[in-house]
């Protein structure tokens, strides 16, 4: 049994869907601690919600449930799945929200969610992640559902084919998947355990290369620099400034990254 359910949602905290979805949780499962990864996602956005997804849950203990409602196809025919990555189980909509967990993981397995079966009497047809995703979510922590009786075994989850790099001998193109806080870019390329390539600068839209690599933010020298963040992933980071204002950059924009030295792009963890 989990002692540990999380939510990452792009709610927000205005309004009380959040409030909805922990109360169900609550009815099921009382005894189970909630913790927030996130609820600021920015609305429908899925390329955020699988960044944040993986770049927080492989911290929580083995076995935490992890309940990820980015989902503006709610109500269509799109399916849930359950995924079992390195330890971590994540309910969400089969919509690419598990992209990065997949990418980045070792042990995986994946199940799509037999809906029909695991239908409630009341099921509204635009808050699933109160009615079906939450409850289900519940059920798998106290560990009276097991990924097995949730429906058939996937080969693989949904990805998001715009956030796979596009690379060649000359470089590779990468979107920039989400703009933190403090106005870094970060791209959708990401070390991975077949891929650890070395950055020798990004060209941006306006023909600028940014070609200053570090290792951390104290070392940027110029005003915007290279560097691989805590998630793995390749960031272009501003000296207490904004990248994204500086370059003008924001999530979706197209950045083609120079290498220093020869890099396959390997794709084995979005086709296993």
């Amino acid at each position: 049994m989990a002692t540990v359910l999380t939510l990452l949602t792009d709610f927000g905290t205005a309004d009380g869907y959040v409030g909805a979805l922990m109360g169900a949780v609550l009815r099921i499962a009382p005894e189970l601690r909630i913790e927030t990864i996130t609820h600021g996602i920015p609305p429908h956005d899925v390329g955020a919600g699988s960044y944040w997804l993986a770049a927080a849950a492989p911290f929580f203990p083995e076995g935490t449930v992890h309940c990820a409602v980015v989902d503006p196809g709610v109500g269509s025919d799109r399916p849930l799945v359950a995924g079992l990555i390195d330890h971590q189980l994540v309910v969400a909509p089969d919509n690419g929200l598990l992209h990065f967990m997949w990418l980045k993981g070792t042990e995986r397995a994946v199940f799509r969610i037999d809906e029909p079966l695991q239908r409630p009497l009341a099921l509204s047809p635009t808050f699933h992640g109160r009615d079906l995703s939450g409850p289900l979510a519940a059920r798998l922590a106290q560990g009276k559902l097991v990924l097995e009786d949730l429906g058939p075994r996937l080969r693989s989850p949904q990805m998001l084919p715009e956030l796979l790099p596009d690379g060649d001998e000359g470089g590779t193109e990468a979107p920039v998947v989400v703009v933190d806080r403090f106005g870094n870019l970060i791209t959708a390329v990401t070390r991975t355990p077949w891929y650890s390539p070395i950055p020798a600068g990004v060209a941006v839209g306006d023909g600028r290369v940014v070609s200053e690599v570090v290792n951390t933010y104290s070392e940027i020298a110029g005003d915007v620099a290279l560097l691989w963040n805590s998630s793995g992933h390749l960031e272009i980071a501003g000296n207490r400034i904004s990248a994204a204002r500086q370059l003008g950059l924001r999530p979706g924009d197209r950045v083609r990254i120079l290498w220093s030295s020869p890099a396959r792009i390997a794709l084995e963890g979005a086709t296993t």
